[in-house]
């Protein structure tokens, strides 16, 4: 599996602020060089897409923790 140092620092970020996200928007990935497939998955809130492309699961699961409740 590859790693996107880009696409874990925008789940760090967001993770930062405790914000809980079903997906992220554009304003929370601006400034950050992602590439076009990491952006449609953190803009679709792709959960397997994001964990595919790299993103660390303890991030995943820091942000998108709503969509994860039972």
């Amino acid at each position: 599996m590859k790693t996107s140092y880009a696409l874990n620092k925008v789940l760090t970020e967001v993770a930062r602020r405790h914000a809980m996200k079903d997906r992220l928007s554009e304003e929370d990935i601006a400034g950050y060089t992602v590439s076009a497939e990491e952006r449609a998955a953190l803009t679709a809130g792709d959960i397997a897409k994001l964990y595919e492309l790299g993103a660390n699961p303890y991030l995943i699961r820091r942000v998108f923790r709503s969509r994860f409740r039972v």
